[in-house]
């Protein structure tokens, strides 16, 4: 069986990529660690990461490995641990252990992945990645917290192509640009954001794309 690809990413009432941040209440906090990363942490080795993402990351969690919140030290020690994919034109080091740079397509290097015997692969970012690996159908799992608040601006999760000309409000099967999942679990924090967990409904393997998918980015 090949690995899987999981999306792991946050996101607002509006569908902007940021985790809109509340008062503090260890149990929601716990809630939020537990369902996005503790949980599946264990059956994870790769993590797939944009440039901005890696370079935010790389100045950051390497100095949490022995922090007193306990969650914070958990993820800092995995994500140093764990393989890092970092996909950038520009990027000339990636100086965080276990840190490697691909400048080859997207798809390319996940096929290669999938190939090759290890564990589950998340995609924690950025934006431009995370619209790519959609685009191109290569996502078996799609993890979402989802914050109540509408914060009116930022980066939009899921890409947003602009139909003048659309007048249908009814997307029928199999239209042009269309991904389906199926809910494997929701669950409610106390913060009132919502962990949702979707597995891909597809009738093709990972990687074959629909004709009229728009290409990434």
């Amino acid at each position: 069986m090949s690995r899987k690809v999981s999306i792991t990413m946050y996101m607002t009432l509006d569908g902007f990529a940021a985790l809109a941040d509340g008062p503090d209440d260890p149990e929601a906090d716990r809630q939020f660690w537990e369902a996005m990363w503790t949980g599946p942490m264990g059956n994870v080795d790769t993590l797939l990461l944009g440039r901005k993402t890696y370079e935010a990351w790389a100045g950051f969690w390497p100095g949490l490995l022995d922090t007193e919140n306990e969650h914070w030290r958990a993820f800092a020690r995995f994500s140093t641990k764990v393989e890092k994919v970092v996909f950038s034109r520009t990027l000339q080091a990636a100086s965080w252990s276990n840190s490697r740079i691909v400048r080859d397509p997207v798809a390319s290097e996940i096929s290669r992945l999938r190939s090759l015997p290890g564990a589950n692969i998340i995609v924690a970012g950025g934006v431009q990645l995370v619209q790519s690996v959609l685009a191109e159908d290569l996502a078996d799992e799609l993890c979402l917290t989802v914050s109540p608040s509408i914060i009116g601006r930022g980066l939009p999760l899921f890409r947003m192509e602009p139909t003048p000309d659309h007048h249908d409000d009814i997307v029928p099967l199999g239209a042009p640009g269309r991904h389906d999942f199926r809910l494997l679990e929701s669950r409610a924090f106390r913060s009132g954001a919502v962990f949702l967990h979707y597995a891909a409904s597809r009738k093709s393997p990972p990687g074959d794309v629909p004709a009229g998918l728009p290409s990434p980015r």
